[in-house]
């Protein structure tokens, strides 16, 4: 009721000072009379500010809260191109003409330089990194502009990371993008780094975002859409590792007047060979494992979105994305069970099939509430997935030659349903931020076990389940922003989540979990710029990690009839305290410091017991961890581009159950990116990048040194019409996932290669008006990335 309170309180004192405010207004056209559209107007008077942009034709119309005397600024493609001082007394209308023939003009007594944007840029609460001033980021995908990014790293291995964070959220505009996994892989390998204005690192995200997850989010900032007409890219790659693959993309985008649709396709049919061990070793047995598979990922998605401008102060849109993947896998596993002697050897030949279609849909409606940046927003979203899997597999002992045929069919049907509302309201003494969400996730799982027996399958009730789950999510959150001069900033915000959640399993006892919880998630940022050259920082979040449906499903997944592996009904959330300091330098070199602790952290247990080999998910163990990351990026030569950093850590991990060890491992991650300029008309570049990570934690487990070399080359040709790159990922075969676990009387060890090393030749063309970017608008919608 308070919030309510203070969000119509504050809506009013929005409305009123809308009703007391000036205004200028007019046209802005450059010297030959043509109108300059979407241009940036801005008004400025000590520490206030106000802004407008011009709509298609020129014509702007700016508000400001009082009489006064203002320094009225231009902006084009976000270079100044006017300014001056302005008396405004009542409403006035000012007609402006640039003269852009030449960069730089004088424009009545004041004269204005075209300048370009800093490559990285330190904010309140984010460091930002200006794409489209960067050689090595140009003709090229989003996903390799992402590896180019301060702090960032995209790689077979982990994903998409951000200082040893992974599973990272990705928005575009500040709107969630509602892909994850290898759709998302996709989507950012279609989406050209020439459509990109500049992407935003945020480590500890602000209260208007989900608390749920400890990764961070990445902010892609598209260029602005100002031209009509059609436009498109098409795309296409081809690998090589030890399998053939390809990757498809068309983008078609289509503006007019008040009507802006974009239309994304996407397909990809890639093969992989992934090898690996897994071996439990105690003093009394040991089991070794290896495998060899064969993999094939195929997807076909699209992707449609449609906004429409019902008039200067209101928008409103849909976006509907379809996407249908398939996996198949033959794998052939051997397990080889020792005691006092030579007990068993087990050979298991499991064929699995995989289909996940997924639907998601989003409708959204934007009301500017006057021109001094207030705005509200309201959100719909819903997703619906339904993974079908049908596991066979043979399990031949060769110690006394029994077989076991067994089927393992999975049928799930996930839903999740959600709509919010953000309110933004900017005054003289600051920025006000506040909104509602409300999320319902609703989740059926039917798994069957069939045994073969007299020439047909039988189901097996104990190894067969039903799993329903219900979850309820309310959030509040409210943030205020307010500058102290033209040093200081200052950022807090206050969010708060309650959750109500039950779920149910006939098949297996004890299996009901039932909870409800409410918890305050706070954050705070403050940042100091003495002057250009340096900038400092220091924030504060706490965050909460939810347990994914499959972690809670307490059925029993079997590799073969002595292995499996299972969720637990009574897993608990985790929570992480994040604290970060950082420093900027000339905007080239960043320094930070943070310090993550995760409290109720959960992790898969292995276990042996009367012969068999069991994995099961629990609320395992307390961590700390102390780091320090350093990032340089500058150019030299003018052909040159170079970006280099390391990220040393110290972690420190107790365990909350008896059977694991306490472990606490210091480590040191290092790259080099450069890509250099082999011609003069600088259409051609080199590309050498380099990663060494030495041994590092991740919980409980003990992760192994791994590095990469992939070299490259990429050329722009028909006036960047045709962008072409040829790489070779992991040159040495040296991405490896290898460790342990260490546990009370025995320990896990583990190495898996999952055929990284790869060549990739691929190809953009760009047609239409180039210059029509589509619909930037995405959705805000954490919640899909809990679906599985």
């Amino acid at each position: 009721m308070k919030t309510t309170l203070s969000i119509t309180i504050l809506f009013f004192l929005g409305l009123n000072s809308v009703a007391n405010a000036q205004s200028i207004s007019g046209k802005i056209t450059n010297s030959k009379g043509q109108a300059i559209p979407y241009a940036e107007v801005s008004a400025e008077y000590q520490k206030e500010k106000f802004y407008a942009i011009a709509d298609n034709k020129g014509y702007y119309n700016l508000k400001v809260a009082k009489n006064n005397d203002y320094t009225l600024n231009i902006f084009n493609d976000g270079v100044k191109v006017f300014t001056e001082r302005q008396s405004i007394n009542g409403d006035i209308n000012k007609d402006i003409v640039i003269n852009d023939n030449i960069k730089t003009t004088e424009i009545q007594g004041v004269v204005v330089t075209s300048s370009r944007k800093k490559l990285i840029e330190q904010k309140v609460d984010r460091l930002v990194y200006n794409v489209e001033n960067s050689i090595a980021s140009q003709g090229m995908s989003a996903a390799d502009a992402l590896k180019n990014t301060p702090l960032l790293r995209m790689d077979d291995m982990q994903g998409l990371s951000i200082a040893g964070k992974s599973n990272v959220n990705v928005m575009i505009n500040g709107k969630m993008l509602n892909l994850s996994g290898s759709e998302l892989t996709n989507y950012l390998q279609s989406l050209r780094s020439d459509d990109i204005s500049k992407i935003e690192v945020i480590t500890t995200p602000p209260a208007k975002y989900e608390a749920q997850g400890n990764s961070g989010l990445i902010n892609i900032i598209l260029k602005r859409n100002t031209n009509f007409g059609w436009s498109g890219t098409l795309n296409s790659s081809y690998q090589r590792n030890t399998k053939d693959g390809f990757r498809n993309g068309i983008n078609i985008n289509y503006r007019a007047n008040k009507f802006n649709t974009s239309l994304k396709l996407r397909h990809y049919d890639n093969g992989y060979t992934p090898t690996g061990t897994r071996d439990l070793i105690s003093s009394t047995h040991k089991i070794y494992t290896e495998e060899r598979r064969e993999d094939r990922t195929y997807g076909l998605g699209l992707n449609y979105s449609v906004d429409y401008e019902i008039n200067k102060k209101s928008n409103i849109g849909f976006i509907y994305d379809y996407g249908v993947s398939k996996y198949t896998m033959d794998s052939y596993n051997k397990s080889t069970y020792v005691s006092v002697m030579q007990d068993s050897i087990l050979d298991t030949h499991a064929k699995h099939k995989w289909k996940t279609p997924t639907h998601t849909l989003s409708a959204y409606y934007d009301l500017k509430l006057d021109s001094l940046g207030k705005k509200l927003s309201v959100v719909g979203n819903f997703l619906n997935n339904r993974p079908d899997k049908i596991n066979n597999f043979i399990t031949s002992n060769l110690s006394n030659f029994n077989e076991s045929i067994v089927r393992n069919t999975s049928l799930m049907k996930y839903n999740v349903y959600s709509g919010q509302a953000d309110l933004t309201l900017p005054f003289g003494w600051g920025s006000v931020e506040t909104g509602a969400k409300y999320t319902f996730l609703d989740n059926n799982s039917d798994v069957r076990y069939y045994n073969y027996l007299g020439g047909q399958y039988i189901i097996d009730p104990e190894n067969s389940n039903l799993f329903k789950y219900r979850e309820h999510n309310y959030a509040l959150y409210v943030s205020y922003e307010k500058s102290f001069g033209e040093k200081w900033t200052a950022k807090a915000g206050l969010r708060y989540e309650y959750t109500k959640l039950n779920g149910s399993s006939p098949n297996v006892l004890h299996s009901e979990v039932s909870s409800d919880y409410g918890k305050l998630f706070p954050s705070i940022y403050v940042s100091y710029n003495p002057n250009e050259n340096n900038a400092f920082s220091i924030n504060y979040s706490r965050r909460i990690t939810r347990p994914d449906f499959q972690s809670l499903n307490p059925f029993r997944w079997y590799t073969n009839p002595y292995m499996y592996y299972t969720g637990n009904s009574a897993l608990q959330p985790s929570f992480n305290d994040n604290v970060e300091v950082s420093y900027t330098f000339k905007n080239k070199l960043t320094i930070s410091a943070y310090n993550q602790y995760t409290k109720n952290g959960y992790s898969s247990i292995a276990r042996f017991s009367d012969g068999i080999y069991s994995n099961i998910k629990e609320n395992s163990y307390n961590e700390n961890k102390l780091g320090l990351n350093v990032s340089y990026y500058d150019t030299f030569f003018k052909v040159w581009e170079f970006s280099g950093g390391l990220t040393a850590s110290h972690g420190n991990t107790k365990p909350l159950i008896s059977e694991l060890q306490e472990i606490s491992v210091s480590s040191l991650m290092y790259y080099f990116y450069n890509t250099i300029t082999v011609n003069k008309s600088k259409t051609i570049h080199l590309m050498l990048n380099f990663w060494h990570s030495l041994p590092f934690s991740y919980g409980s487990t003990y992760i192994k040194d791994q590095l990469e070399f992939s070299p490259g080359i990429k050329a722009s040709l028909f006036d960047k019409q045709l962008q072409l790159s040829a790489v070779v990922s992991d040159v040495f075969r040296t991405v490896k996932n290898r460790g342990y676990t260490e546990y009370t009387g025995y320990r896990e060890n583990f190495s898996q290669y999952n055929d990284y090393r790869r060549f990739t030749l691929s190809f953009t063309y760009t047609f239409g008006n180039k210059n029509v970017k589509g619909v930037s608008k995405n959705i805000r919608f954490e919640d899909k990335n809990r679906a599985n």
